[in-house]
């Protein structure tokens, strides 16, 4: 079996396996008790043929090394790694909630939309202080669980993610693994990247909270490359009656095709700033 199939109460590492959370390209997760703690844990498995390929597992322990710089309450912690019987694994915090997709298809409440954002710049702000780029932020990876009378967020899967600065290449050329919907200018044209494309694709999620759909829907990839590129940044309050004018700034301001514009024709409100932090609260 090329992928990993591990059954209810089998041992894997020493964590006895509970269920399995989700299925990846790349890997399977499983819901895992800890093996001296009273504790579960998300397990995340390489499938095993992938295992013989460099690049990959290189991604994969990238993923474990960069997320254990991170010490942050929005972020989700790391907590080992090893190689077990031909399967490189990874033990995370697990989180008892869902993401922030399944709001896809539906207006989210603008004050909760604005919080759940709000929430996850945070835990970019400081992993950008330590000079860690996310690459991949979408509501996928932000994770939701029940707080005191609000959602508690947590930003996940540093998978492609990298240290600032950082000239090892771990993706084949060709290959493109952030997703399209929400991904910045810089990445879809082979710029250089940096803390201002989590920006633009935090802006891409809010849009998305807000509206219940990506900021440029297509039927194919390439469209939605082209979008990205060259269209004019969409208004949540063309979609969604009743949303604040302040919120299509801040979501302009974001998804500023250039990080750098400094057109006369570009109101300042809606340039990228040399730093990400959004102010979305009013």
């Amino acid at each position: 079996m090329h992928g990993v199939d591990l059954v209810a109460g089998a041992v894997f590492a020493g964590y006895r396996i509970e269920r399995v959370l989700g299925r990846g390209g790349m890997g399977t997760v499983y819901l895992a008790a800890h093996p001296r703690l009273p504790r579960r844990v998300a397990l995340k498995l390489l499938n095993r043929d992938l295992y013989s390929d460099q690049e990959v597992r290189a991604r994969f322990e990238r993923e474990a090394d960069v997320s254990a710089r991170l010490d942050h309450p929005g972020i989700v912690s790391v907590l080992d790694r090893g190689v077990e019987n031909g399967l490189m694994w990874i033990s995370m915090q697990y989180v008892d909630g869902t993401d922030a997709s399944v709001f896809r298809g539906r207006p989210l409440d603008p004050a909760r939309a604005v919080d759940i954002i709000a929430q996850t710049a945070e835990a970019l702000d400081y992993a950008h202080e330590r000079d860690v780029l996310h690459r991949d932020v979408k509501p996928a990876n932000i994770l939701l669980s029940a707080g005191r009378g609000r959602d508690r967020v947590l930003l996940t899967d540093f998978g492609i993610a990298r240290l600032r600065g950082d000239a090892r290449q771990l993706t084949r050329t060709g290959d493109f693994l952030a997703t399209l919907a929400y991904a910045s200018p810089e990445q879809l044209s082979g710029a250089t990247v940096d803390h201002r494309s989590d920006q633009y694709s935090l802006g891409c999620s809010l849009y998305t909270l807000l509206t219940g759909e990506s900021p440029f829907p297509a039927d194919n990839p390439g469209a939605v490359v082209a979008a990205h590129l060259t269209k004019p940044v969409p208004r949540a309050s063309d979609q969604v009656s009743g949303l604040a004018p302040g919120l299509d700034a801040v979501i302009g301001r974001a998804m500023a095709k250039d990080p750098a514009e400094d057109s006369a024709a570009v109101p300042n409100s809606v340039r990228r700033r040399p730093r990400h932090r959004l102010s979305l609260r009013r």
